[in-house]
């Protein structure tokens, strides 16, 4: 290898971090009475999941090895109608002297926006193991008898175009590289689609095309409502996510040395794949960047279609073969996994897997290296696409319609208070809507308030610095957040720095008392439970409250109260108050009560916030899976950011500033959270 290109390698191992690279990619780290939350358009109601028995145990699944070896094959180049070309890296079968196996296979793409020669990039750090959920040669699906196709999404790595990730160009190639695919001597005409982040929301719009060559999906923590799931969570803007994923995305887009080190005689045509990716920082990167930031309409709300292109949720329901979802507790997309189930589970053979986490938590959880779904409750992924793929590409019979509908990770449960449950559904089938009640001695209480009662105040922070910019060589962008609500010291960090700003563990990052004192936050809490408390979905906070500005925000956290006053994050929820408005038609009630509000967050939407006038504010606080213990007590703590989670656009940030909100708590403006509890009886 030449000077230049181990230099560059040393650069990716420095600059852009294994962990970061992970974060996106996980390539670095080897019921009746209940109405559903439609898709972002329309109103579907809850019927029994059509899939076997939900509730059936968990087994291990393997089988042995057809083929002692696995090869990936030159280079090559997908000429698509246009004449633009994708990078594709094709890895199959061989024999023990790492011939070709001839033949024609079931195949599994993969399409990344993370490079497909990442594995050559970092010398093989880290990518070894499950490396088809990165995009790349898989071993352990290869000799199980799996061609694996990588390529590189339009605008990336060593494919043609400057990016706009995940929009109308680039959906239309994903079709264009299935349609290769079929083409191919070494295909039997049994195509799964598959991938982590990225790679699975690549997978499940891919899907949504419907071509008959696509037999199955198994999707690892991809994004659902890009809008209300991650980006505008709560009509703000997650800067702190953005400020790692996009520069990470465009940074990797322009590594191209080593391959032009590997591909000398592509020299000129990589040369200019690279200059397309560098043009992409002004064509898309910082416009898109700097619209949102700006308050522009489109981009800082969710009018027009910007955002729902980017969402599987939208489209969901097109997805006409078996498709797995695995999500992650603390996941950045910890809202729509679920969300995806439940679209697709009345349609075609659906299960979903929870497992603990972040990010890069919940996909280092799910892929070790080990198959003990008896221990653990759940099996790794490794074995679990193996055991779909087998069902639904070589088609044997290996129960994968009769594995549990639904398994999640519940907190608190379990003899050391860590284990997994299935049930036969999502949300919970035996769910039932308890409210607590936000009193002005503090307490929280299911009993509501008879008589005035103290209200309280909470104040805006100091605003966050966010800078966003071209670097000084003008072929990467750059990105800095800087948090000034102590939130960076947070379970919402960790979540929005993608599981990397776990990786360094701190106690506040699973204590919230650290983070609710930073901000002076209001905290509500049960007196200590007399029984176990197992709450398992969406929850609600319908908060009453004025404010001296016309910009104000409420930020919630709930949390689980030990004995000695430990505050563990159970989830989060963020609400601009200028968006409060809620459409009925697309929220979720239980029982006739409303648990996951369905906020529009367009600009002929918006209502006012009038200084001094009290307003009711329906917070979505995102699905969790948890135990409360006996003794243990149940916290809501009300701050007025989290800016780890949302920051302001620049205009609403100066109408924000130096605003105080009142939170109520009498008979007219009664505060109060909705839980979905479900019978502890339900764990065994």
């Amino acid at each position: 290898m030449s000077t230049s290109s181990a230099g560059l390698r040393a650069f990716a191992l420095r600059s852009l971090s294994a962990a970061v690279l992970s974060a996106l990619t996980a390539a670095a780290f080897a019921a009746p009475g209940t109405t559903t939350l439609g898709t972002r358009g329309s109103l579907s109601q809850a019927n029994p999941a059509i899939t076997g028995n939900g509730s059936a145990t968990w087994k291990d699944y393997g089988r042995a090895e057809q083929y002692p070896k696995a090869v990936t094959l030159p280079l090559q180049f997908i000429t698509m109608k246009n004449g633009q070309k994708l990078a594709v890296l094709v890895s199959v079968p061989a024999d023990g002297n790492g011939k070709p196996v001839a033949g024609a296979f079931p195949a599994i793409l993969t399409q990344t926006a993370y490079r497909i020669d990442l594995g050559q990039l970092l010398g093989g750090f880290a990518v070894t193991g499950n490396t088809l959920l990165v995009g790349g040669k898989d071993e352990f699906m290869i000799k199980h008898g799996y061609i694996s196709v990588a390529v590189d999404v339009l605008g990336s790595g060593m494919s043609d175009g400057q990016g706009a990730l995940l929009g109308n160009a680039e959906q239309a190639a994903y079709g264009e590289a299935v349609e290769w695919v079929t083409k191919q001597a070494w295909f039997n005409g049994n195509l799964g689609l598959a991938g982590t982040s990225y790679l699975g929301i690549t997978s499940l719009l891919t899907a949504q095309q419907q071509n008959p060559a696509v037999k199955a999906v198994f999707a690892q923590v991809p994004m659902g409502d890009a809008y209300r799931g991650t980006v505008g969570v709560g009509g703000l803007l997650n800067a702190q996510f953005i400020s790692l994923w996009l520069p990470l995305t465009q940074a990797l887009s322009v590594q191209n040395d080593i391959a032009k080190s590997l591909h000398p005689e592509l020299a000129s045509q990589l040369d200019g794949v690279t200059q397309e990716h560098i043009a992409a920082i002004d064509s898309w990167y910082l416009p898109t960047v700097g619209s949102s930031l700006g308050g522009m309409t489109g981009y800082a709300t969710d009018d027009g279609d910007f955002w729902s292109v980017r969402s599987p949720l939208e489209n969901a329901a097109k997805i006409n073969v078996p498709t797995f979802i695995v999500g992650g507790t603390n996941d950045i997309f910890q809202r729509d996994e679920p969300l995806l189930y439940e679209q697709l589970k009345n349609k075609v053979t659906t299960k979903l897997l929870i497992v603990p986490g972040a990010h890069v938590q919940a996909v280092l959880n799910a892929q070790k290296d080990s198959n003990d779904a008896i221990a653990k409750g759940a099996p790794e992924t490794k074995y679990l696409m193996l055991q779909w793929f087998d069902q639904y590409l070589m088609g044997m019979n290996t129960g994968a319609a009769a594995l549990p509908n639904v398994t999640q990770y519940v907190d608190g449960s379990g003899l050391l208070g860590k284990s997994f449950a299935s049930t036969t559904d999502w949300p919970h089938p035996q769910a039932a809507p308890q409210r607590y009640y936000l009193r002005g001695n503090m307490s929280l209480t299911t009993t509501a308030p008879t008589a005035s009662e103290a209200s309280h105040t909470i104040a805006e922070p100091q605003a966050p610095v966010v800078t966003y910019n071209k670097s000084d060589t003008g072929k990467t962008v750059q990105a800095k957040v800087t948090l000034n609500d102590g939130s960076d010291c947070s379970s919402s960090y960790v979540q929005w720095s993608l599981g990397i700003g776990g990786l360094l563990p701190k106690l506040c990052f699973t204590n919230s008392n650290t983070v609710e004192k930073a901000q002076k936050a209001l905290i509500y809490q049960t007196a200590p439970l007399a029984a176990d408390m197992y709450i398992n979905g969406p929850m609600q906070a319908d908060i009453w409250m004025s404010a001296t500005n016309t910009e104000a925000a409420l930020a919630v956290r709930i949390d689980d109260v030990d004995v000695w006053g430990n505050a563990t994050p159970i989830s989060t929820g963020l609400q601009s108050a200028s968006h409060r408005a809620v459409d009925p038609s697309r929220s979720r009630y239980i029982h006739g009560v409303m648990v996951q509000p369905w906020h529009p967050f367009t600009m002929a939407a918006k209502q006012a916030v009038v200084p001094g006038q009290p307003m009711l504010v329906p917070v979505e606080v995102f699905p969790a899976a948890v135990l409360v213990r006996k003794g243990h007590k149940l916290r809501i703590a009300i701050s007025a950011s989290n800016q780890a989670q949302g920051v302001w656009p620049t205009p609403q940030q100066l109408k924000a500033d130096g605003n105080v909100s009142t939170i109520y708590s009498d008979p007219s403006r009664p505060s109060s959270l909705v839980l979905p509890l479900v019978p502890v009886s339900a764990l065994k």
